[in-house]
């Protein structure tokens, strides 16, 4: 639906100042259709119009009803009557109470929902909605989406209209409404996933996918998730996106000068001054295949993270108008399990010295490898052909995984370092971190980036033994220096580290300056990895690779 049509079909309130009318029809749509009295206009479009209607034997029992001519060029309702029953129970998904024709009319009577995103967003009065309340916009979106893939429906029009808030108890969740648009997207005689094509396709909304909108292709599970994502980064862009700013485009060449507009709009710059999670999630839903099933679960956590260390609730639940967020404390990434005391380098290195370390393997130490158990080896000599094939090409390091997000990939990584027996193996993990880095635009040093270094500082350390990886966050740490170090600071640490790993002699000095790197990094106000630091990562890399 465009935005020239009625923004909220199903809602309790006029979506405007001006009672809206009926368009023209050739005849008057009576009063009463079934048992049915209409006795308000909510909206009207196109495609019909939308009216509160109550039952005339049970008048406690108020809908929405929607009502279009039978022999309407689009006919959306027939479409809606097909669809409803496969999302019929689901979270945020409206009830279908009939479904009948009166005479030439073909009417919906359907659960009768509260304003539009779009009417609160406009009558806020503000050029942007506040970060709790995308969050949780952003949680319930992705949580619907999901609710309707798994059913085997797309929505195909994903736009601030199409969502709106419940009644009563229901007014903090959010639903999906208008499916005139939607389709199954497996089909009903093969049960498989219908093909990808460049078959024609009339309708495009605002936040169509690039894909759909740019390219002609038929929609999947990504283009849905893909303008989520557009209208999430709409909602905390003054003015909203450019190409929604003059309305529908009027003319063929006005619609080209959209296309080539939103073909060029790069995710970094459409998520310029806004957290990276929203940049993330629009690179993820692009890097799709036609076909391959989104991680909802993963996104909704993002979100959920991103509110609370803003000082949100992180709760999906919509509260308007929103409330003021807490003060957060939270300004750098924290380890999950809180320690009763603080524990210096000292400490853990004081530790080690009363473990025993007989009879295991260490990194480096060859007379032990040779008297590892020969299970042990295969896997080892299995591991080391794996990541030696992945990483015969820069790009290469991450193919197969281009549709994870960047944390998905590092803590994915982690997982991979804490397996690796040899250095080559950890050289290639190293060089696949600082590629995974530089994915997006964002070079901030997170919790995921966090703990691989937290785990490369373990198995640099002293592999045969497991420890637990100690997060090194923003403390004071031998002196009394400051807890955020002056930028330039930082800057001379990074830029002598990367000539000091040139000389490292063994795993143990690695060690030591990968865990200068983490410290000084999370220091500094922003935690971004400079030039310099991307260097000595690459330089551990090499120098992992000469001393194996």
């Amino acid at each position: 639906m465009s935005d020239s049509e009625y923004s909220s079909p199903y809602t309790s309130e006029s979506e405007s100042d001006d009672e809206p009318t009926p368009p023209p029809a050739q005849a008057p749509i009576p009063r009463f259709l079934g048992n049915w009295e209409l006795v308000q206009v909510l909206g009207s479009g196109y495609s019909g119009s939308i009216y509160r209607a109550v039952n005339v034997h049970q008048r406690s029992s108020v809908v929405a009803l929607k009502v279009q001519r039978v022999d309407h060029e689009c006919p959306t309702n027939r479409y809606e009557r097909y669809l409803y029953p496969f999302l019929q129970g689901g979270k945020g998904m409206p009830r279908l109470y009939a479904g009948f024709v009166h005479d030439q009319w073909d009417c919906l009577a359907i659960e009768l929902l509260g304003p539009s995103l779009d009417s609160l967003y406009r009558k806020s009065g503000n050029d942007t909605m506040d970060l709790g309340s995308v969050c949780s916009i952003a949680m319930q979106l992705i949580s619907r989406l999901q609710t309707m893939h798994t059913r085997g429906v797309l929505h195909r029009d994903i736009q601030l209209g199409n969502c709106v808030i419940g009644l009563g108890p229901n007014s903090k969740i959010i639903y999906m409404i208008d499916f005139g648009f939607s389709k199954r997207y497996i089909d009903p005689h093969t049960n498989r996933h219908i093909p990808d094509s460049r078959e024609k396709r009339d309708f495009i909304g605002n936040y169509c996918s690039v894909n759909v909108h740019c390219k002609g292709r038929v929609p999947s599970r990504r283009d849905d998730l893909e303008a989520a994502a557009l209208m999430l980064i709409h909602l905390l862009t003054p003015r909203g996106l450019s190409w929604t700013r003059n309305g529908v485009p009027k003319t063929s060449q006005a619609h080209d000068l959209l296309i080539t507009e939103k073909l060029l709009a790069r995710p970094e710059d459409l998520c310029h001054g806004l957290p990276v999670e929203f940049e993330d999630f629009l690179r993820s839903c692009r890097r799709l295949k036609f076909a391959e099933l989104p991680d909802y679960d993963h996104w909704i956590q993002a979100f959920s993270d991103l509110a609370v260390a803003n000082g949100y609730s992180g709760n999906e639940a919509f509260v308007w108008p929103p409330p003021a967020p807490s003060v957060s404390h939270l300004s750098f990434p924290q380890s999950a399990k809180s320690h009763s005391r603080r524990h210096t380098m000292e400490d853990i290195l004081a530790g080690l010295t009363r473990l025993k370390f007989d009879a295991e393997p260490v990194l480096g130490d060859r007379t032990n490898v040779e008297a590892a158990a020969k299970k042990a080896k295969e896997y080892l000599h299995k591991s080391a052909e794996r990541n030696a094939k992945v990483s015969k090409s820069g790009d290469s390091v991450l193919a197969g995984r281009t549709s994870k997000s960047k944390g998905m990939l590092l803590a994915d990584l982690s997982t991979r370092a804490s397996r690796a027996g040899d250095n080559g193996s950890l050289a290639t993990l190293v060089k696949e971190f600082n590629q995974i880095l530089q994915m997006n635009s964002s070079r901030t040093l997170t919790k995921e980036a966090s703990r691989f270094l937290d785990v490369l500082y373990k198995q640099l350390y002293d592999p045969s033994v497991f420890i637990q990886p100690v997060k090194v966050t923003r403390t004071r740490s031998f002196g009394d220096e400051a807890l955020d170090a002056p930028a330039n600071a930082k800057l001379g640490v990074v830029a002598r580290l990367k000539f000091d790993v040139r000389k490292a002699q063994d795993n143990k000095a690695l060690a030591a300056l990968v865990e200068e790197f983490a410290k000084v990094t999370n220091r500094c106000a922003g935690r971004s990895i400079t030039k310099d630091g991307f260097a000595f990562l690459d330089g551990i890399a090499q120098r992992l690779l000469a001393m194996q």
